[in-house]
């Protein structure tokens, strides 16, 4: 027995920018940035977030972004791996 999934995108839009969601993939994002500022041994200023409402697989979406601020940071996930290991946990 078959079983059919239609995907309709304007319903995962609706959930992708629901404010709980918008919240929590902020909230995701926050978390992450703080483990990988713990993991920052080059000093600056470390990482920060960014949130914003973004597009991608043809849908409006909460999209949160953590960044390097400054040359100590890149250094630190370049060579330290500061932000890929805050994303693994």
């Amino acid at each position: 027995m078959a079983t059919t999934i239609q995907f309709i995108s304007k319903g995962f839009e609706e959930i992708e920018c629901c404010d709980a969601v918008v919240e929590l993939v902020a909230q995701q994002a926050e978390e992450i940035c703080a483990r990988a500022n713990a993991n920052n041994t080059r000093g600056g200023q470390g990482f920060t977030v960014v949130n914003k409402m973004g597009f991608a697989f043809k849908t409006r979406r909460a999209i949160s972004l953590v960044n390097t601020t400054d040359n100590e940071s890149r250094i630190a996930e370049s060579e330290d791996k500061a932000l890929s290991r805050a994303v693994i946990g």
